[in-house]
Order: structure tokens, then sequence, then C-alpha cells
């Protein structure tokens, strides 16, 4: 029988800065910068069938033994993402320009002429250095941020849904600048943090941002963008992922909208191997199909409506 192995890409390659590939690719790459997989398989160790779910779209990849292997890549439904891809060529001042509205930028120039006058403000980057007691304090800080931020609102917070895991190790990450805390100050009160996550010096990731809600009024969010943008820019990263789900707050700076694809990879004249993918690709469009029609929602407000007659 055909081997069957399944793969995750994103989750590992952004969980606490893991930058974990499959060992299957043999690299990826963004902008024609690869980064090589010191973990890439030999060709003898490959599966005959190779699945590998949640890869996104803005990168692109190589597979050890490529010629070896026919190829599918399929949409997973649903999920869209949002980034800024750069060059060399961007400043921060010429990014703006060239892809948000004149409406974004006065209003930024507003918040910022707002905050400086109205606070005493501090912008900081904690990155490749910093105390545990400064690290736990902001992010203790950034939980009560967030708790009163979702406090009224009837849905959850999915990085408060592990908020162990995804803090784990962060201090030492920050140390290793393999992850940041960008922070925005009114005198020495956290009024804004964000917890970024840095991908082999390329991807800047932003995991998770929030702000005191006091402070609402001076457009923060917006602030906290920019100020990651012209970061990115000042040290040549190449990618400033918005993070899953296009809303308004991403619509207006992100350059790119990105998508995560199964890659479904099987050796080249085995017919127990075609097999197999043509039935992991069924699977995964008949799981498309029902995303797309809203069934498994349907079925939950059916299952509602008995359990609210109590039957």
């Amino acid at each position: 029988m055909a081997q069957l192995k399944r793969e995750q890409f994103i989750y590992d390659f952004y969980m606490n800065s893991k930058a974990i590939v499959p060992g299957c690719y043999e690299y990826v790459y963004i902008n024609n910068k690869a980064f090589l997989n010191k973990d890439a398989s030999k060709p003898n160790q490959l599966s005959d069938v190779i699945y590998v779910s949640l890869f996104p779209t803005f990168l692109n990849s190589k597979i050890v033994n490529e010629s070896g292997f026919h190829s599918k890549k399929i949409i997973h439904h649903g999920i869209t993402g949002a980034g800024i891809l750069l060059d060399e060529s961007y400043t921060v001042e010429s990014y703006l320009a060239k892809h948000t509205k004149s409406q974004l930028r006065t209003n930024l120039r507003k918040s910022f002429k707002l905050l400086e006058k109205s606070c005493k403000v501090k912008y900081e980057y904690n990155y490749g250095e910093i105390s545990e007691e400064k690290c736990d304090f902001l992010l203790k800080s950034l939980r009560e941020m967030i708790e009163k931020r979702f406090k009224t609102k009837n849905t959850q917070h999915v990085f408060m849904m592990e908020w162990d895991n995804n803090i784990k190790d962060l201090r030492e990450l920050i140390n290793q600048k393999k992850s940041s805390l960008f922070v925005i100050y009114d005198d020495d009160k956290p009024i804004s943090i964000s917890l970024n996550r840095h991908i082999n010096n390329s991807i800047l990731f932003n995991e998770t941002h929030s702000y005191d809600v006091g402070y609402g009024k001076f457009g923060l969010g917006h602030i906290n963008n920019y100020m990651l943008l012209k970061w990115s820019i000042d040290n040549h990263f190449d990618f400033l992922d918005l993070g899953i789900g296009v809303f308004d707050n991403k619509r207006k700076w992100y350059n790119t909208c990105y998508k995560v694809e199964y890659h479904l990879y099987y050796k080249k004249n085995s017919v127990k191997a075609k097999a197999i993918a043509l039935m992991e690709s069924y699977k995964i469009h008949f799981k498309n199909f029902i995303k797309s029609k809203n069934i498994m929602g349907s079925i939950k407000k059916i299952k509602a409506s008995f359990t609210n007659k109590g039957n």
C-alpha cells in the first residue's frame, strides 16, 4: 500500500516563531529570497503521497525530488489573509502614497498629532533584549487590554484561547530576535501593545494587537500598523503579515491578499499513489463545498432549535 504523510504548514511556521518547514520542502521563498530547509528529507525518505495543509499563497516552494512527483494545489475555502509585500524601493511614505487612500494618510497625521499633544508618548520596540520583569509586565498589560476590549463582545479572542501556549518562552524568543513586543506608552503606562513573530529576518507576523479602550479616539490600531510598517522597511523585511481575516483596519493598509492552500504531491508512475491523491482531493473539494454552502451552520441552527424546544 502506498504511504500517505500528512503535514501542516502555517501553524508550525508561525507558532512561537518556530519557523518549521515540513521535510518534503527543499526550500520556501518570497521575493526570490529562499529559506533553505535544514531538516529537508532525503529523496528515499519521502512518502508516496504527501498532503500539506494551510500553505499561504504569499510563499512559494520547491519540494525535494520535485521531478519525481506530480502536484495538485487546492484553495482552502473561506480563509483569506492580508499582508504588505515589500521591496527595497519603499520608504514608509512612498508605500503610503502608492497603496493607501489620502483619507487614511490625513487621519493618520491627525492621530499622531493628537496623541503626541494629549499624552507623554513613547514608542518602544522590544527586540533583541528584554528583562523577565518587563516581559511579564507587558504581557499582563496586553492581557488586560484584550479582556477589557472583548468583555462586551459576544465573541472569543483567538489568541486568548491558547494564551499560555502563545506566550511560551516569549522572553527568550525576543532576546533571540525571533519575536518582539511593540509598545506605545503614555508616560509609563502601556496603551498599545502588539506581539510579533520574526521569521528568518524576512517575514514579520503581527500575531496580536490590543490597546487601552480609554485611548480609543487616537486610532492606535492604525498607528501600530504604521510603526510596524516603518520598522519592517527600515530592517529590510520582505513581508508584513497582518494575519487571517481581511477586516477594515487591514483593508486600508494591505497591498496583497493571500489565501491558504492544500498541497498534494504523489509519486509519478504509481497507480496507488495517484488513487490516494485523487481520493484526498475529492475530500478537500467536498469540505470546501460544505463550507461554501454553510451546511454546518444550518445543521447547528436546526440542532439549536430542537434543543430550545426541549427535545
